[in-house]
């Protein structure tokens, strides 16, 4: 959905992420100058695991910008992910349709889809698109949307496979991991000002008022210190404070934990 969408609140546009592969793996790293629409936290903990697949997969948030292009998506259509991230995914694909029409383009159908209809999910789909060598290939496409507390706000999920390959198991497993994400649920502190936390947000920001370090909480919530860092940089950006202790005095204060 273009940027004339609904637009997100500091839930989901505070951050700026994007997701870099070396070998196979991602790591989360905070934008410099080049800002674009953030993904939610918890959306970020599913792509990093959906990134470490074999599956090529790029995924495009709220205002369809590209916020993930794993490695082996890189090898599938010859583009890196420094020349990708950050741009309109529309642009980059350039899809056509078996008769050489234009099927990529902004407000793309199939996006509203995956985000607005979850009881009527993308079926797969052939696409013509541009490879790196400017060369055009058909792929095969499958969508689902990772959920925000808003639909519009969703990330959407692309799996990408060569035209002559059938579904794996893994592309199936991917779409459960979307699937059964958290999705941001609404809160209010003791003055009635909303604020929107994960499941998971919570459970990091109670270790951290028990005093838990990064690694600690990693540990006992069996996820990557990134990730956690992830998830500290989140809610501090949804509460509005500058350091973890300031966190959890504005969580005691207004009865958050």
């Amino acid at each position: 959905m273009d940027a004339g969408g609904p637009r997100g609140s500091r839930a989901d546009s505070a951050l700026g992420l994007r997701l870099r592969l070396g070998s196979g793996c991602s790591t989360a790293a905070i934008l410099g100058r080049a800002r674009i629409p953030s993904v939610s936290s918890a959306a970020s903990e599913t792509l990093d695991r959906i990134a470490r697949s074999k599956e090529a997969v790029f995924a495009i948030d709220s205002s369809d910008r590209i916020v993930l292009w794993n490695k082996r998506c890189e090898e599938l259509l010859g583009k890196p992910s420094r020349a990708v991230l950050g741009k309109r995914c529309y642009e980059v694909l350039a899809g056509r349709d078996a008769s050489g029409n234009i099927y990529c383009y902004r407000n793309c159908p199939v996006a509203f889809q995956a985000r607005e209809r979850p009881t009527d999910p993308v079926a797969q789909f052939p696409l013509r698109v541009q490879s790196g060598d400017g060369e055009e290939r058909w792929v095969e496409i499958s969508l689902f949307a990772i959920p925000s507390y808003h639909p519009a706000l969703s990330t959407v999920v692309h799996i990408v496979r060569d035209a002559k390959r059938k579904p794996s198991a893994l592309e199936k497993e991917l779409q459960g991991e979307a699937a059964h994400s958290e999705p941001l649920w609404p809160m209010t502190t003791s003055e009635g000002e909303p604020v929107a936390l994960t499941p998971r947000e919570q459970d990091v920001l109670r270790s951290l008022a028990r005093g838990m370090s990064t690694a600690a909480i990693a540990r006992k919530l069996s996820i990557s210190p990134v990730t956690v860092r992830n998830h500290i940089q989140s809610i501090l950006q949804r509460l509005d404070v500058h350091s973890k202790l300031a966190a959890v005095v504005y969580a005691y204060r207004h009865d958050l934990i």
